[in-house]
């Protein structure tokens, strides 16, 4: 299980960046879904079968921590700087469980020797790139892969990783010095036939992986094919580079954040007027924190 882990983790970038149908250039009709999960985070269970009264109270309580200048009304900008914060618990969330699960001597850190026997076996430590055995599954690549992460999330240089630190190295696409190791190992995740581009064949094959063989093509596939076409393959050759692929997945300005933060305070904005007041919010509250929500922040959890 924990050298399927290892498969997982440098996968997760490709996978995750591709299959979000919120993406900038494709707004579903449901979008209910996706809007809980960007403004309440990832904590479980704090909103399962509440009353309208009480996801309204509950989200009322919550309005002035999203008010950064106490001025009562909620900017873009305050909601944007709410769904980062969601964002980052996540990480730190997922850093942490990783972090503790691979801290072999529990002295608050991981070296190299202790990540490299908890998810690829104590067969591998001081012995990262040897042969495969016939049959056997080749990790040389992925070991490889991890190494560089490790290295360049230790920002100290140190040869350990903090839990701070682990945050990087899970989620290389959310910081600034690890951003383009995500963007290259999207690309060696995407680029099957190994030519230093991604076609339109291999996007829409990583996107249908998971999809049921002979299932009918989901809706969204199309909008994505049209985005890789139209705005993905900037220079109209047929493929993604890897500048492409960064300006795609690693953007500078955030975007997908600030489309979500900007689609929130249009959904809400009743009188147009570029904010929203604490009224409007709640009058709103389902596209925030509707009945059918099944998660919210632990953050929150732990202040009511």
């Amino acid at each position: 299980m924990l050298i399927i882990l290892a498969a997982v983790v440098t996968a997760v970038v490709a996978r995750s960046a591709i299959r979000r149908p919120h993406d900038e250039d494709y707004m579903p009709d449901d979008t209910a879904d996706y809007d809980h999960e960007s403004f309440l985070g990832s904590g479980k269970e704090e909103f399962d079968n509440l009353s309208s009264d009480d996801a309204k109270r509950k989200l009322w309580q919550i309005l002035p921590r999203l008010d950064e200048n106490e001025d009562k009304m909620i900017s873009t900008d305050e909601i944007y700087d709410w769904i980062k914060k969601q964002l980052l618990v996540y990480i730190m969330e997922d850093a942490k469980q990783l972090h503790e699960g691979n801290d072999v001597n529990k002295d608050g850190f991981i070296s190299w020797k202790e990540f490299v026997a908890t998810t690829y076996g104590l067969g591998f430590v001081d012995n990262e790139q040897k042969t495969p055995s016939d049959g056997d599954f080749d990790y040389r690549q992925l070991i490889l892969r991890d190494y560089n992460k490790f290295l360049t999330a230790d920002t100290n240089g140190d040869q350990f990783l903090s839990v701070d630190e682990m945050g990087a190295f899970v989620h290389p696409e959310e910081f600034h010095h690890t951003r383009h190791l995500a963007v290259e190992e999207s690309m060696a995740d995407l680029d099957r036939n190994k030519d230093g581009k991604v076609s339109l064949e291999e996007y829409i094959s990583d996107i249908l992986a998971d999809e049921e063989e002979g299932a009918n093509e989901p809706e969204w596939v199309e909008h994505e094919r049209r985005a890789f076409l139209e705005k993905r393959d900037a220079d109209k050759d047929g493929h993604l580079n890897l500048e492409e692929m960064k300006a795609w997945l690693a953007p500078e300005n955030d975007s997908p954040a600030q489309k979500e933060a900007a689609h929130l305070m249009q959904a809400a904005d009743e009188d147009k007027d570029g904010q929203l007041s604490f009224k409007e919010v709640v009058k709103a509250y389902k596209v925030f924190v509707g009945s059918q929500v099944t998660d919210f922040g632990r953050l929150l959890h732990s202040e009511l």
